[in-house]
């Protein structure tokens, strides 16, 4: 008997072409080789590759993060879920002979290097506990208002792991701690790279541009929230404070007026 759609989900080991027993290391490693061949960037801006990369983006989202792939292995061995095959093969979607070239040598370093090295690549000088470790260290000295610390602690971590996400959102709450605005705009940009889906990241942008009085750019970062997820909540309360921000700069004049609309 076939399942209903409400009963099948996505493979996100698939999709990243890589085992179920794969290590934090392993994922970094097939999401690398990944993005470079499908990024819009490079395989082209259409729909079917903006579709492709934010389904890459997706599983990427959940198995680097271990209490979300917790939770989706749990769901992996519910016998009620069907489980889609869906493989993205590294020949779809073209892109262009540079970027095969780019695909080409990324293997040639991977696939020549021995295994000790290959790890070291893919989390730089830091293990993926010691990396947790750190982003709650960090956070912990944020909450207290030591921004210059939590920067230089996230120094060696970002190198590590520089896709992660989560650490990206850290570094740009202690730059703007220290009154670093356009840093921190910076590594939220890095982020949106990784999960330009993401409303949060934009919205989290805007704020940022907000603070610094780039009233357009903000409204900006807002609407791009908005046009991944029309409801949330945090972008329609920063275009109100925009809108309201905006009529507080009209002429007396120009506020009757409106008022009287």
């Amino acid at each position: 008997m076939r399942r209903g759609k409400e009963n099948t989900a996505a493979d996100f080991y698939q999709r990243l072409n890589i085992k179920r027993s794969a290590d934090q290391d392993t994922i970094e490693t097939a999401y690398a080789r990944m993005a470079l061949k499908h990024h819009p960037d490079i395989a082209g801006d259409s729909p079917e590759v903006q579709e492709r990369f934010a389904k890459i983006n997706e599983a990427y989202s959940v198995l680097s993060k271990p209490h979300e792939r917790q939770d989706y292995d749990e769901k992996l061995n519910t016998p009620e879920v069907e489980y889609q095959d869906e493989v993205i093969s590294s020949d779809e979607g073209g892109g262009t002979e540079e970027s095969a070239h780019d695909q080409a040598s990324w293997n040639a370093r991977t696939e020549t290097q021995p295994a000790e090295k290959k790890t070291k690549a893919s989390s730089g000088l830091m293990s993926r506990k010691k990396f947790e470790k750190t982003k709650v260290e960090s956070r912990k000295l944020i909450a207290k208002g030591d921004f210059w610390r939590a920067s230089a602690l996230m120094k060696k971590a970002v190198l590590a792991y520089p896709r992660d996400i989560e650490l990206r959102k850290l570094l740009a709450r202690a730059a703007a701690g220290r009154g670093r605005l356009r840093e921190a705009v910076e590594e939220l940009k890095i982020a949106s790279e990784v999960e330009y889906f993401n409303p949060e990241i934009h919205y989290l942008m805007g704020k940022m541009f907000l603070q610094g009085k780039q009233i357009d750019s903000a409204a900006k970062s807002f609407r791009n929230a908005l046009s991944w997820q029309e409801d949330y909540g945090p972008a329609l309360r920063g275009i109100e404070k925009i809108r309201a921000l905006k009529n507080n700069d009209l002429p007396w004049w120009k506020k009757l007026l409106r008022m009287g609309k």
